[in-house]
């Protein structure tokens, strides 16, 4: 073999070595031997959905039978004993033009309002382009949460708010062109239709609610705390007749009740006295504050009536009767973690007792493997709430009670994947 081929052959081992070496550092450097999540502070909730029912202590509101009525006071609005709930027209036209009626006031007080010197003419044009703005994101915000029922005032304060500025900005000197025309206007609509005919008033104090389902005299408010689930079952799934003669009702008391019922594996969440929140995604946006008034179950092995109780009302809670609703027994912060992340390790703790004496403590524990430079640590962790994804931990475990030197902290990299882990294993 000459010593020129020789040369060349050494050449290429040299240069196939040498590949295969970057290649090594390049790979080494790009791969990991474990696959690592980086923790974050989360809230997630337990939550229950259930089918449920309404129970008020409602009282009819019998009405006339002719005549056109005319609510005066808004759905789940409060009303004094006596008070007036609407008034009552010889026809539709009538009806409509007192509603018109009561437009044409309200736009000519507004008017006349900003037409008279005082906070209009002290305010400058930025405090009122911020109020503008601010309506305008607020009515953005009514949309984005389906809350429909508020826009109509929103857009009211809009154009008061647009108006005021043409005041203090000069635009217009003021508005009584526009308050003369609506004053035409309401005393032609004044003279051409004829006055109410008659009035109805409330005949107990509480909440004002316009529809009636004949529900109102299926359950007793005095027992509804003592449901069991049979009897809950069996009033909630009846079809009563609606009464013909009423035009709304009265809840007497605040307090009105929840109540469903749920499988043993879920009533067994509820507690006696919990607060919990309520929503009902088909008829509002609301988050209703509640608290476990009952879990009436016997056995404890069987499901349960549950008996939720809330005095918060509105114009879309006054009018649930049978719903779905979803109930959040408790809300949970804290760090998660990959359930791929947990893992069981035999820990060992030496422990001083208050006579100073030393002992070792050996006990098995949940915990995750966290990168720490090179190596991978073992953590101990103390899930508040888990799924069959992710675990949310306490950060800040009661000291006595842990095994390691410290938990998961904030943006530690928890692996999830890897082999033969063990607390100082170098993986890189």
């Amino acid at each position: 073999m000459s010593s020129p081929l020789l040369k060349r052959i050494m050449s290429a081992v040299v240069a196939i070595l040498l590949f295969i070496y970057l290649g090594y550092q390049i790979y080494n450097s790009h791969y990991s031997q474990v696959q690592t999540e980086t923790t974050y502070y989360a809230t997630t909730a337990n939550t229950v959905q259930a089918d449920g029912i309404a129970i008020r202590k409602e009282s009819l509101i019998p009405g006339r039978a002719s005549g056109v009525v005319d609510y005066v006071i808004s759905n789940g609005g409060k009303v004094a004993n006596g008070g007036k709930i609407a008034q009552i027209y010889a026809n539709a036209q009538s009806a409509a033009s007192q509603q018109q009626l009561q437009s044409l006031d309200h736009e000519i007080a507004k008017l006349q309002n900003l037409s008279t010197p005082g906070d209009t003419y002290a305010a400058s044009p930025d405090s009122i382009n911020k109020q503008i703005n601010l309506n305008l994101v607020g009515m953005l915000g009514n949309v984005n949460s389906c809350k429909y029922s508020d826009l109509a005032d929103s857009r009211e304060n809009f154009l008061y708010l647009v108006n005021e500025r043409q005041i203090i900005t000069s635009k217009v000197t003021d508005f009584s062109a526009r308050i003369n025309t609506l004053k035409a206007e309401r005393e032609t609509l004044a003279t051409a239709n004829s006055q109410a005919t008659g009035s109805i008033a409330a005949p107990i104090a509480g909440y004002f609610i316009k529809t009636v389902d004949g529900f109102e005299s299926v359950f007793d408010y005095s027992k509804v705390l003592n449901l069991t689930p049979e009897e809950l079952k069996t009033k909630q799934s009846t079809k009563p007749a609606v009464p013909t003669d009423a035009v709304g009702k009265i809840s007497g008391d605040y307090d009105w009740y929840f109540a469903f019922v749920l499988p043993e594996n879920q009533a067994s969440k509820f507690k006696l006295g919990d607060t919990v929140t309520i929503q009902f995604p088909f008829a509002s946006s609301e988050t209703v504050p509640a608290s476990v008034a009952a879990v009436n179950q016997a056995p404890k092995s069987t499901e349960a009536a549950i008996v939720l109780q809330s005095n918060y009302m509105n114009s879309s809670i006054a009018a649930i009767r049978n719903e779905t609703a979803q109930i959040q027994i408790e809300q949970y912060k804290g760090l998660r973690v990959s359930q791929k992340a947990v893992h069981f390790e035999s820990v060992s703790k030496t422990v001083t007792d208050q006579k100073g004496k030393a002992t070792t403590v050996k006990r098995d524990v949940k915990g995750v493997y966290v990168m720490h430079g090179n190596e991978i640590l073992f953590k101990q962790i103390f899930p508040l709430y888990s799924t069959d994804t992710y675990v949310i931990c306490d950060p800040n475990p009661k000291k006595e009670d842990l095994m390691t030197d410290t938990t998961v902290i904030l943006s530690d990299e928890v692996v999830v994947e890897g082999t033969d882990l063990f607390n100082g294993k170098v993986v890189r």
